[in-house]
């Protein structure tokens, strides 16, 4: 399977295969964002998707939903070694917007590389699944408050005003980590850092993502009593399938999501949650 070809294709790195070796950040990148436009749209595509969104999918189905999977799984281990390699080699030369950008790859190749590490097919009916990596979103964590930390020694400006940029950067992972990790400190650190580090990523505000995140921790821990791990916080409290909408004038944000309607049922029903600012 590859993509269609584009102009964009003919940018280096943007294409199928994985080299040896790269020569850019430039390369890793575009080689990074090949396979991931590349899983996506392999997902997107599949021709059992429906038998699996609705619990219907037989042996047959599953199986060959894992040999994607395995794949994938594949191709990013081995983008983030030939990366890894590359840092080897250059990270000496590199001055601080290079290793910013560095980071920023090492982080998104680490996030897509946690995804295939998931049972997407158990996440589908059960979201204590993402329990598994928490030492992965512990990593993203770490990776997120490197860059932050290094954008603030590069220009001082930054400690005391918002950063506004087109490409994505920290907001997306700390948004992961915010409504998919269930463990209690990690999860407040990630929103912590959304709050204390204000920025714009294209359309991600991190304000405005940390309230969402909030909120989401709300409402899965209202009436469990103190959460000391993300196992306190049964299946059927956790929220999942999030589309958010925002109305800044009126300051109030829309959450649609799905959640089990009890400990007893095993049907994930959608709900509407409003909250205001």
């Amino acid at each position: 399977m590859s993509l269609p070809k584009t102009k964009r294709n003919a940018h280096p790195g943007f294409g199928p295969d994985i080299p040896a070796a790269f020569h850019s950040l430039e390369e890793a990148r575009n080689c990074l964002d090949y396979q991931w436009n590349l899983c996506v749209r392999s997902a997107v595509d599949f021709p059992y998707r429906k038998h699996m969104m609705e619990g219907t999918e037989s042996q047959e189905h599953r199986d060959a939903f894992d040999v994607d999977r395995t794949h994938f799984r594949a191709v990013y281990n081995t983008w983030m070694t030939v990366f890894q390699k590359f840092l080897e080699r250059n990270v000496a030369t590199m001055n601080s917007k290079s290793l910013q950008g560095a980071m920023v790859l090492k982080m998104q190749g680490q996030l897509a590389a946690m995804y295939q590490e998931m049972d997407t097919l158990q996440l589908l009916h059960d979201e204590t699944g993402w329990d598994e990596v928490i030492p992965m979103f512990d990593n993203l964590v770490d990776l997120v408050a490197a860059i932050i930390d290094s954008q603030k020694a590069t220009d001082e400006k930054l400690l005391h005003k918002p950063i506004f940029q087109l490409d994505q950067s920290t907001i997306n992972p700390l948004f992961t980590v915010g409504h998919k990790c269930r463990d209690p400190i990690l999860r407040r650190k990630a929103i912590s850092m959304l709050y204390s580090a204000p920025r714009q990523e294209g359309v991600w505000d991190s304000i405005l993502t940390a309230r969402v995140c909030e909120r989401i921790m709300n409402l899965e821990e209202e009436g469990l009593g103190e959460v000391k791990c993300a196992a306190d916080i049964p299946d059927w409290r956790r929220i999942s399938d999030i589309e958010v909408s925002f109305d800044l004038q009126a300051r109030r944000g829309e959450i649609k999501m799905s959640r089990l309607r009890s400990r007893h049922s095993n049907v994930r029903e959608p709900i509407t949650d409003v909250f205001e600012w």
